[in-house]
């Protein structure tokens, strides 16, 4: 469609997919008669550059270019069919692309001209089942953003606009493979689209570049290349909403609860060097298992939440009704899964939780060596667990359940972080968790930590060391996860009490397992005191009752504010021009976060380590 605007009669082209929509926007102007709709198929070659010469020889020349026709496609990359991605690249892609290139030379010709595209922020971010839109928008977004460079001393500008989600139709209109539904990233599905168009308009009369309408887009795309794993980590609740579209029941993201952390057992058949439960097992009740009778209150509830981990600080193994649990929370839709020592996993236990659906199994070693690992794992056998690790990974369906390794990396393990990646791959591990000895209560575990309030010598020694073994990990394919050495304050810790819940072996609910066992321990070296934080018990109080006492409603309301005041420092602020910006952007936004509470102000959770 071509339009006349106001000013020297520059004339604009619209691109649309809805013919109905241009005919309303003519009847809708001032001035019908000095507008045409002219329609192309743009999934099919040729039609662009056919669309742009009908319009040059009916106006005789074009100023502007919107290249706003576009198509959304949602599926996991592995599924989505040749012709779709095809098809998508032909409008998001080729369309524009082309389009731009035949009205250039008329543009360049006059000396000057206008090209906007509007783009996408998925095209930044990885988003679940948005990646082949992302990509048409993105190589759209690259291209265009060399041609500014290369036009810029020749009169024409080009500017890539990013709008952010909005309510309208795209969503509706998208192609999408079976079992997705409806994905909006936000609450809603954007905001008014008469809003967005406005400022858009307003944007294109700006300077060549690129503008982000949406602040929180615009600080997500920058996050995606500076913090990809902390992005990766906040598309987990929308991964989590896919894979529960492709089951029956309600999505993970629409649960009450995203996790709950159900410990089986405190009981132990170890005694590890760094273990700091020692002395909340001596005359546990229960002999430190969850009762079946506490299990039975939870059970009703398990529809309301997206994911169960059945472990805690004993052998989750020794509970006997613990394949029978993995199957209650399979039937109800939860991913499932639990951390063991490996001891107890023989190929009989390792079957009935294969059998029962169980989703991840995590298994510690902290050794790669038999003499380095009985050590610290004392009481175990190394060639047993790798022995049962390599035949949990035989009974693999459909590459179910994944298989993780925690290393708790201390003073006398560190140097055999490469020997454990190798380790793994050949034992058939998905993915290695290299961790903190982040847990001291008393003296248990005082002295193993490795990290430091500075970026010291010896840290850059371990940081190294992690490298290394990523690279290995890299090379061998395994999948590879490290916590810091240094601190860094965070909005929300890694359990997140706004939508999750530890339940101990008693039946005692807490926030998490650091507030759920409290007593001396150490914050960098100091000397402090860890709170006991409980909102009740069950089977003698209600979950849904617990869920709602002002303890808990503290801890879910200070972590909602510190993220707010942590995304709306960063989203005002001016980072991009270089890395040092960034950092005091980084540091202004923790500054701007009220305090954490009693407990999380002491946690190394809170901090990455």
């Amino acid at each position: 469609m071509a339009r006349t605007l106001s000013g020297e009669g520059a004339r604009l082209i619209l691109s649309s997919r809805s013919m109905a929509a241009l005919e309303e926007l003519i009847q809708s102007l001032p001035r019908p008669e000095t507008a045409r709709a002219l329609t192309a198929d743009l999934s099919q070659p040729g039609e662009a550059e056919r669309l742009a010469k009908e319009a040059e020889a009916l106006w005789g020349r074009v100023d502007v270019v919107f290249n706003n026709a576009g198509l959304g496609y949602f599926a996991d990359i592995e599924e989505a069919s040749e012709e779709k991605i095809r098809w998508l690249f032909e409008v998001n892609t080729f369309a524009p692309l082309l389009i731009i290139k035949a009205l250039l030379p008329g543009m360049v010709g006059r000396g000057g001209g206008r090209v906007v595209n509007i783009v996408s922020c998925a095209g930044r971010v990885p988003i679940p089942t948005n990646g082949v839109y992302g990509g048409s928008k993105s190589a759209l977004a690259v291209m265009a953003n060399t041609m500014r460079l290369e036009l810029e001393q020749r009169g024409v500008d080009v500017i890539n606009i990013y709008p952010g989600t909005v309510d309208t139709s795209f969503e509706e209109n998208a192609f999408r493979e079976k079992g997705i539904d409806r994905l909006c990233p936000m609450d809603h599905c954007g905001k008014p689209r008469d809003e967005i168009a406005a400022k858009i308009l307003d944007a294109s009369r700006g300077p060549a570049g690129e503008v982000f309408l949406d602040r929180k887009g615009r600080w997500m795309s920058v996050k995606a290349l500076l913090m990809p794993r902390s992005v990766d980590r906040q598309m987990l609740p929308l991964l989590r909403r896919v894979e529960e579209y492709r089951r029956k029941g309600k999505p993970a993201d629409r649960r009450r609860w995203r996790l709950w952390q159900v410990e089986s057992s405190i009981a132990c058949n170890l005694r590890c060097i760094m273990c700091p439960w020692e002395e909340y097992r001596r005359g546990a009740p229960e002999k430190g298992m969850l009762s079946a009778e506490a299990w039975s209150v939870l059970k009703p509830h398990l529809p309301e939440v997206a994911a169960v981990d059945l472990s805690g600080g004993g052998e989750a193994l020794m509970n006997p009704y613990l394949p029978e649990w993995v199957a209650d929370a399979k039937a109800a839709g939860c991913e499932v899964g639990l951390l063991t020592n490996g001891t107890l996993m023989d190929r009989e236990t390792s079957s009935k939780l294969v059998d029962a659906g169980i989703d991840w199994i995590a298994v510690s070693i902290d050794g790669a060596t038999k003499e380095v690992f009985e050590e610290i794992r004392r009481g175990a056998s190394f060639e047993k667990v790798t022995g049962n690790v390599r035949g949990l990974a035989a009974l693999k369906v459909k590459e179910r359940p994944k298989i993780y390794v925690n290393f708790v990396m201390m003073p006398m393990n560190v140097h055999q972080l490469t020997d454990l990646v190798e380790l793994c791959a050949d034992l058939g591990v998905d993915q290695i968790n290299f961790k903190q000895c982040d847990v001291i209560r008393g003296d248990s575990g005082s002295g193993f930590g490795l990290f430091s309030a500075d970026r010291n010598r010896e840290i850059r020694k371990y940081e190294k060391l992690v490298a290394r073994a990523r690279r290995a990990a890299k090379r061998r394919g395994v999948a590879m996860e490290a916590f810091r050495f240094v601190p860094d304050e965070q909005p929300v810790c890694g359990q997140d009490p706004r939508d999750s819940l530890f339940i101990r072996f008693d039946g005692k609910v807490s926030p998490c397992v650091s507030l759920a066992y409290g007593g001396p321990t150490e914050w960098m070296g100091k000397a402090e005191t860890m709170p006991s934080v409980h909102y009740g018990a069950v089977p003698g109080e209600d979950i849904m009752a617990l869920w709602e006492t002002e303890a808990c409603r503290r801890y879910r309301t200070r972590f909602q504010e510190r993220e707010e005041a942590y995304n709306k420092a960063l989203s005002s602020a001016d980072y991009e021009r270089n890395l040092s910006n960034l950092e005091r952007a980084l540091r202004e936004a923790r500054e701007a976060m009220p305090p954490a509470l009693e407990g999380c102000r002491i946690c190394h959770y809170l901090y990455g380590v």
